[in-house]
């Protein structure tokens, strides 16, 4: 017996749940396979229970402030976390897919033709497939670790109590989130990293801070420390390491190895189905389509962040794509993740490094220490700083942030970043204080100063009151300031044309001015979309002559076969804004690009323009496929 299915989804981890929900919200017939339960690495042995054994470790550490021989019974611990797992397993329980119109079977899957599998001996059969394998723990080839009784994340929950002392083998957030946490329910930790510091991804100042907070606490940390052999010695484990060329020997009852994920990729015959993979990963292209056409993989085994919030940002997009006519990229600009120390952790796009990087020295770098926040100071010892990496404009690159509630603000960042909000229009919202997200308000007003500090007429106004401008200038400077333009591009700019018009296939070089967009750049802020034909070329071209028609205060220079050029006059100064429309008769939609010629004119005039012109453009093209 055959059964088919319009999708099947390979691994109920978080990519492969998010991908079977969406498809079944589109009404499509779902099967998901997976060898374990549902829910995966994050629900079982990540996110949830060591977030839970975080939670319980910070409550016991600040009970300890106060009852300083505290006990933990650490059986009870583990009890609790089993009780947190099983409640979060029961909204994602194959009774709950049921509900949702998603057959779920507990068993392996493997291709035996491109679009087959072989589940229970049996045939499915589905028009569209995605892989959501996962990972697994990496175990490097230490000499002798194969033969002592070494825990991963995937086993160290499944305990009945917890070693009283414990080794744990490196220092990325699993290893250092853990080393907390066991430390201070009474568990004497060690952490070992190769790299000269924790946390080598994130930015080392305040990886430093938090490093040694986890030293003032009382984990002891090995940096520069390379693991050499595993010794099983009674119920001891001793850990022989490297460090500044010589050997030590680390000893603990327990041996945690947190040394990163691997792809899960063996098992499933993936070459039978032409599906191209190394031991990292399976290959996809910018759609998360892989070799083989109609499979698509998400998640861990795909990488390039493993991370559960990732997963499903790919598991929807890789099921749109599979399911819908048109195909959108996976977007990796605005990655953002948080590390659960206390104080946590946090991390939107670029580092400093990064940043300088691709950006050189043009970049702006603003720090706010906690110790400035009254909200912070209600609270005894507490650390923290804020640090922001801005564009010349103070667009935001990149941030990081250690302290409470980080993955809180981090995540306000990040709503500002991925809409491409000025971080200076931070200063005129209004907070609630005290909070820690004040924090954001404070740095917007920095921002804000410098903006205008940056501005060319300040910066014209500066050189006059340093004596660097000739008298006579002056006065003429000041009326142009006045106008709320520059006097080069209030005299130069705005009456000369620019090379305007189309080159192979294409808008000419886009002018380079603070107001210009176009939906054919590739620089993010300057980035709008194209408008669609929606099937029909010439009732497309009269629903944008009728909507330039409609406004008073542009008029159409150009109306070619491909191309229509109009001039704006822009309100109160009026500046000239050129504006075109390239028909793309292959991609079927309409290119756009406007420019002030006067550069700083009206301070977001095109861009407003742009929206408003776009609603009138397809208000009047539905109107017509009506009629």
């Amino acid at each position: 017996m055959v059964k088919k299915y319009d999708i099947a989804v390979i691994g109920a981890g978080a990519a492969g749940l998010t991908a079977a929900f969406t498809a079944a919200g589109f009404s499509k017939s779902v099967v998901l396979i997976d060898k374990n339960l549902p829910g995966g690495e994050c629900t079982w042995s990540g996110c949830i229970p060591s977030k839970s054994l975080i939670n319980i470790a910070k409550e016991v550490h600040h009970a300890k402030k106060y009852t300083p021989d505290l006990q933990v019974d650490t059986s009870v611990v583990l009890e609790d976390i089993q009780d947190v797992i099983q409640k979060v397993y029961a909204g994602e329980s194959p009774e709950v897919l049921k509900e949702a119109g998603i057959d779920f079977i507990n068993s392996y899957a493997k291709f035996i033709e491109p679009h087959a599998l072989e589940v229970n001996n049996e045939r499915i059969e589905a028009k569209k497939i995605i892989l959501s394998t996962g990972s697994s723990p990496m175990v490097p080839p230490i000499e002798g670790l194969d033969k002592v009784s070494y825990l991963t994340n995937e086993t160290i929950f499944t305990q009945k109590t917890f070693p009283k002392t414990m080794t744990i083998l490196g220092g990325g957030a699993i290893g250092v989130e853990l080393s907390q946490a066991l430390n201070r329910l009474g568990v004497n930790v060690t952490l070992v990293e190769k790299f000269e510091r924790i946390l080598p991804k994130d930015e080392e100042e305040l990886v430093l801070m938090i490093q040694q907070r986890l030293i003032d606490e009382g984990v002891t940390i090995h940096t520069g420390a390379t693991a050499v052999r595993a010794e099983q010695n009674g119920e001891i484990i001793d850990l022989i390491i490297e460090k500044d060329g010589s050997e030590m020997t680390v000893s603990g009852e327990g041996l945690l190895v947190a040394l990163g994920r691997q792809a899960n990729v063996k098992g499933y015959e993936l070459e039978t189905a032409g599906v191209e993979f190394n031991s990292k990963s399976i290959q996809v292209d910018e759609h998360l389509e892989t070799t083989a056409k109609g499979i698509y993989a998400i998640g861990d085994v795909v990488g390039p962040y493993q991370l559960s919030h990732m997963a499903n940002a790919q598991g929807i997009l890789a099921t749109q794509n599979a399911i819908l006519p048109i195909n959108r990229k996976m977007d990796y600009e605005h990655v953002t993740w948080c590390t659960y120390t206390d104080p946590e952790l946090g991390r939107s796009g670029l580092s400093e490094e990064e940043a300088r990087q691709k950006y050189g020295d043009s970049i702006r770098i603003y720090e706010h220490d906690y110790a400035d926040l009254d909200r912070a100071n209600t609270k005894k010892d507490n650390i923290g700083k804020v640090k922001l990496i801005l564009d010349k404009k103070g667009y935001i690159l990149g941030a990081s942030i250690l302290g409470d509630r980080a993955g809180e603000i981090i995540s306000q960042i990040q709503t500002i970043k991925t809409l491409n909000i000025n971080m200076g229009k931070l200063s005129g919202v209004i907070h609630p204080y005290p909070t820690y997200s004040e924090v954001l308000v404070k740095i917007g007003k920095k921002v804000f100063v410098d903006n205008l500090l940056n501005q060319p007429v300040v910066k014209t106004f500066n050189k006059a009151k340093a004596g660097e401008l000739p008298a006579e200038k002056i006065g003429i400077y000041g009326a142009a300031a006045v106008a709320g333009i520059s006097i080069a591009n209030l005299i130069i700019n705005n009456n000369i044309k620019p090379k305007l018009g189309v080159k192979n296939g294409l808008l000419k070089e886009m002018p380079s001015t603070p107001n210009a967009i176009s939906s054919q750049t590739t620089e993010q802020d300057m980035q709008v979309p194209a408008w669609p034909y929606n099937g029909n070329k010439h009732r497309a071209k009269q629903s944008l002559l009728e909507m330039l028609e409609d406004y008073d205060d542009i008029h159409i220079q150009q109306n070619d076969k491909n191309y229509v050029r109009a001039v704006a006059i822009s309100k109160p100064l009026r500046f000239k804004d050129d504006i075109e429309f390239y028909f793309n008769d292959a991609a079927e939609r309409i290119e756009f690009r406007s420019a002030s010629r006067a550069g700083h004119s009206d301070w977001g005039v095109n861009r407003e323009r742009y929206d408003e012109m776009r609603s009138r453009y397809f208000s009047i093209l539905a109107q017509k496929r009506n009629v």
